[in-house]
């Protein structure tokens, strides 16, 4: 039996993670991040995702706030 205290403490990623989805990428060329890191994206960052074997460069075109966190949908430059 695991101890409340361990299980309180387990996440699906660190505090200052990141999580991907992808999902959609090929239909879409999109991709959407989000994060509890306090560092907030600006509209135009780049980041470089790898995803389907190949690395693409992608560039923050929303971006949404909230309490503890953000979100970006980021678009695959043509």
């Amino acid at each position: 039996m695991r101890s409340a205290s361990l299980e309180m403490t387990i996440q699906a990623f660190r505090e200052s993670g990141y999580e991907i989805m992808d999902e959609r990428f090929a239909e879409t060329g999109d991709v959407m991040i989000w994060s509890r890191d306090p560092v907030v994206p600006r509209l135009g960052d780049r980041y470089l995702i790898a995803t389907g074997g190949e690395v693409h460069e992608l560039a923050v075109y929303t971006l949404t706030t909230f309490q503890g966190g953000w979100s970006v949908t980021c678009r695959a430059e043509s």
